[in-house]
């Protein structure tokens, strides 16, 4: 979906029967000043903070990216598979999961060697690592499945609606957002099997809190959902096409891919408490060595900005 960013301006009013003019002026985001700019390639994927380094990857090039935090630069690139997109990181290994390729690499943090390639579904979206496996989803058969990094394999695959995008361990389930079914699952990690599902519009990701889960919608809204009950308590509503947001000092940072902006939620008040400008296309946040790091997807740079907006 292309979008562009709203455009703001001044607004007249004449209100003849008081013979006054009032001027209404609408304020545009505020701009983010990145303290660094680190060159990724072509166009950027999502951004994980693992093992003392920034990661991302190149989607165009099919690279994986190795950034120093202490340095601000790319210490090391990996060739991987076509588009290499969900990061996740466990069992003293880096997980990547290619978007056209069903390829799910393991990659040694240190040396930035694969040291694997497990088959995996088709138009694999997000991953993540939790009670002992990685966990990708499938957007082309509707599943997640479980690998093992003992095995090196997949042990398990579960049926989780229609186009299953983000994916999540959080209060002792598995969560994964269906974003064609419009629906919030939970899975027992135990017995991999789904015990519940949440109605919820065009969700595409999951950042957890303490007490809530905050998954964002197509529909340019997050909602905040009570991961006992399933109910929804609050609707906030966002930028357009919000993806992977990251918690930062205690607010959720939320980056709207096509109006490149990010939306910082208030989580006392269940609002935007600012907006910012963030380039074109800002697709995924991390928080690592005291700041911000945001994957600028079509600049295909990593922006590292300061934590207090």
């Amino acid at each position: 979906m292309q979008g562009s960013r709203k455009k703001y301006g001044l607004a007249l009013a004449v209100l003849a029967a008081a013979g006054v003019v009032a001027v209404c002026a609408a304020a545009a985001p505020a701009p983010l000043t990145p303290v660094a700019t680190v060159a990724v390639g072509a166009q950027s994927g999502m951004v994980l903070s693992a093992a003392g380094s920034i990661w991302s990857t190149d989607l165009a090039l099919g690279r994986v990216v190795r950034i120093d935090p202490a340095t601000n630069t790319v210490t090391h690139k990996t060739t991987f598979a076509s588009r290499p997109f969900g990061l996740a990181y466990g069992a003293g290994s880096l997980w990547v999961a290619d978007r056209s390729i069903n390829t799910l690499g393991r990659i040694d943090p240190r040396t930035g060697k694969v040291l694997k390639k497990i088959r995996i579904g088709y138009n694999t979206y997000g991953a993540t690592f939790a009670a002992g496996s990685v966990w990708v989803t499938s957007e082309l058969d509707g599943t997640v499945r479980r690998i093992s990094p003992k095995k090196n394999k997949v042990t398990a695959t579960i049926k989780a609606g229609i186009t299953p995008n983000g994916i999540v361990y959080a209060f002792g389930s598995l969560w994964v957002a269906d974003l064609g079914g419009s629906k919030l699952f939970k899975i027992n990690v135990k017995t991999n099997k789904v015990v519940k599902r949440i109605s919820l519009a065009k969700v595409d990701w999951i950042t957890p809190s303490t007490d809530s889960l905050w998954v964002s919608s197509e529909t340019g809204r997050v909602f905040r959902v009570n991961p006992a009950t399933g109910a929804v308590t609050a609707r906030i509503d966002v930028g357009a096409n919000p993806l992977g947001s990251a918690w930062i000092n205690g607010e959720l940072w939320v980056p709207n891919i096509d109006d490149g902006t990010i939306s910082i939620v208030d989580p006392a008040k269940n609002e935007v408490r600012t907006t910012l400008s963030a380039g074109k296309g800002p697709l995924s946040i991390a928080s690592a060595a005291g700041d911000v790091w945001i994957s600028v997807s079509e600049a295909g740079e990593i922006w590292r900005v300061r934590a207090i907006q």
